[in-house]
């Protein structure tokens, strides 16, 4: 690579979002041609969506994060991808040389990391201790023997650490949580509590 080489390190082993932004932006034919970034956040999220949606709706991308990754490979002083892409005023980028060669270099990394199947959404010290909150309650442990969430409503509000008066959103979020977590571990006896769990919370459970 040409001499930005020095602050460009190979591709983490984990998965991490600017790595994932730099992808996209090969992937997207961002070599040959200008990216408007709209369009290297929307690849980026078709590649990575769990990382990269909003909390409350997975079909939509956050561009918050998006610009976030883009915002860390930039960086001068703190980037592992400096030099890797060209800016054209405010909204254009591509994949300088040095960038399609580091993608071409480490092509087999990045398409095992960021090529297929899920990639899963950063675990936060939050989502984790919703998880594990739930996964302790008696209310789960119920519903592991009958497969219905048909506990006291005020056992349901203390697997999902909220009161049993507290407002329906309050209890949702709770449960956006716990989903998060999902993105991880894939736990399909915890998805189909939430399900359930969801059902009854939207008919039992004042505004």
């Amino acid at each position: 690579m040409a001499s930005t080489s020095k602050q460009v390190k190979p591709p983490s082993p984990d998965h991490n979002n600017p790595d994932l932004l730099v992808w996209a932006c090969f992937v997207a034919g961002g070599y040959e041609r200008w990216l408007d970034v709209e369009e290297l956040y929307l690849k980026a999220f078709e590649l990575a969506p769990a990382r990269l949606a909003w909390r409350t709706r997975e079909d939509l991308p956050d561009y918050k994060k998006c610009a976030k990754a883009l915002q860390e490979v930039e960086d001068p002083k703190r980037s592992a991808h400096l030099g890797l892409f060209l800016k054209n005023g405010r909204y254009l980028r591509k994949l300088s040389d040095d960038g399609n060669e580091w993608c071409n270099t480490y092509r087999h990394i990045l398409t095992v990391l960021y090529g297929g199947g899920l990639v899963p959404a950063p675990q936060t010290a939050v989502t984790t201790q919703a998880l594990s909150a739930l996964k302790r309650s008696q209310a789960y442990k119920e519903f592991l023997k009958s497969e219905d969430v048909s506990c006291e409503l005020w056992m349901l509000a203390e697997a999902l650490q909220c009161l049993p008066d507290s407002p329906r959103a309050i209890w949702l979020a709770r449960l956006d949580q716990v989903s998060s977590a999902l993105r991880v571990t894939d736990d399909q006896k915890v998805a189909s509590f939430v399900k359930n769990a969801r059902s009854r919370i939207v008919l039992e459970v004042r505004n």
